[in-house]
């Protein structure tokens, strides 16, 4: 009779400890996961967008000003990255930079413009790359409510995303 007695008394504690052990396996363990996953591929659409952005913008004509009907570099990433931005839920773009990396072939010191260059480029001594940034956010699928703030769990992930490509047409950035 003992024996009998001593099963039914686990049996019941298991049953009353079972909503506290899902609480926490779902709560604490499998929600956050779940939320920092869904940011975490939402980057990977941010950060694609800001690289198709990068190869638009260096496939383009000019730097600033649209030429012959083509759009500018800075006119390309800006559309690369709003067709990103309205693909996909629960992203937001911000701060868009087109910016000129020029890079000295034999220093290799590298210098920044986000205006069209003064000067013709010259090949033979620099290279010329087309740099987008941009500040991103992803947020999380279902936002958990918590006092303290967890970025990519409770609130959104925010960083900077950046891309660079070899610019296509140097002459052009004069424009």
């Amino acid at each position: 009779m003992r024996k009998l007695q001593n099963r039914r008394n686990r049996k019941g504690s298991f049953v009353a400890e079972l909503p506290l052990v899902l609480w926490v396996l779902f709560m604490v363990i499998g929600f956050p996961l779940l939320n920092l996953s869904a940011a975490f591929l939402r980057i990977s659409f941010l950060y694609a967008g800001v690289h198709m952005a990068s190869i638009s913008a260096a496939r383009a004509n000019t730097f600033l000003n649209p030429v012959d009907g083509k759009p500018s570099a800075c006119a390309e990433a800006l559309t690369k990255l709003a067709q990103t931005k309205s693909s996909f839920d629960g992203i937001d773009i911000q701060n868009i930079k087109t910016e000129i990396v020029i890079t000295h072939i034999d220093t290799m010191k590298i210098s920044l413009a986000d205006a069209p260059l003064t000067k013709p480029a010259d090949s033979s001594v620099n290279t010329y790359q087309i740099q987008v940034t941009a500040e991103c956010s992803a947020a999380p699928l279902l936002p958990i409510p918590s006092p303290v703030p967890i970025a990519g769990v409770t609130k959104p992930l925010v960083f900077m995303l950046s891309a660079r490509q070899y610019c296509e047409n140097p002459q052009g950035l004069t424009l």
